[in-house]
């Protein structure tokens, strides 16, 4: 009997951590991932401080890693697995990823989340982090929210020439985003995290 269901094709990628790790380091993994056709995806994390091991320990800032990794790259697409969504406001962010799209010819893979927040059960594992860059961490349903409202802002961006935003937490008048993104409508939009919330944001929103 015939069957319809889709086919699915299972690809691989790699992670690096960029946590007690020299930038050199990480480029060398990068550079052999690109010459490997077996290999479809590499990716980076977003934290600003280590969550384990030596809590001095170096961390590489995630966008600034990933523009470097892009422009000594050429076959891999990439992205960060995933951006803490509280860290940076919207159109910055979206203007951040436009400029990696086009450093990487339309390689980039706009990988999202909420970020932190704060747990009724104990303190969020980046809790410290915040605290140290100044970031408050909201409550999961501001983080939803405010997930939501980046989506909108970052698929405007990457499809109007120019436009006001009038949401809960961002206020945007005439925003322009030249270049454009390499992909007419934008990189894939990549979301992750947990819980029913975020699922009803990801079957709404998300490419991936």
């Amino acid at each position: 009997m015939a069957c319809d269901v889709p086919t699915r094709v299972l690809r691989f990628g790699i992670k690096t951590t960029p946590m007690h790790l020299a930038y050199d380091e990480i480029l060398r993994v990068w550079e052999e991932a690109d010459e490997l056709p077996e290999l479809d995806d590499a990716w980076l994390w977003d934290h600003l401080m280590p969550l384990a091991g030596p809590p001095h320990g170096a961390v590489l800032e995630g966008w600034t890693l990933l523009a470097a990794l892009a422009a000594r790259t050429s076959r891999l697409r990439l992205g960060l697995l995933v951006t803490n969504n509280t860290l940076r406001a919207p159109a910055h962010l979206g203007k951040i990823a436009t400029t990696v799209d086009a450093i990487s010819k339309g390689r980039l893979i706009m990988g999202l989340g909420v970020g932190g927040t704060r747990q009724p059960d104990g303190p969020h594992p980046a809790a410290a982090e915040y605290a140290a860059y100044g970031f408050p961490l909201p409550s999961p349903g501001e983080g939803l929210a405010r997930l939501t409202e980046t989506i909108t802002v970052l698929r405007r961006m990457w499809s109007e020439e120019v436009f006001d935003h009038d949401g809960p937490f961002t206020t945007l008048r005439g925003t322009r985003n030249g270049p454009g993104p390499v992909r007419p409508g934008g990189p894939l939009l990549l979301l992750s995290g947990w819980g029913n919330r975020t699922l009803r944001i990801v079957a709404e929103h998300a490419d991936m």
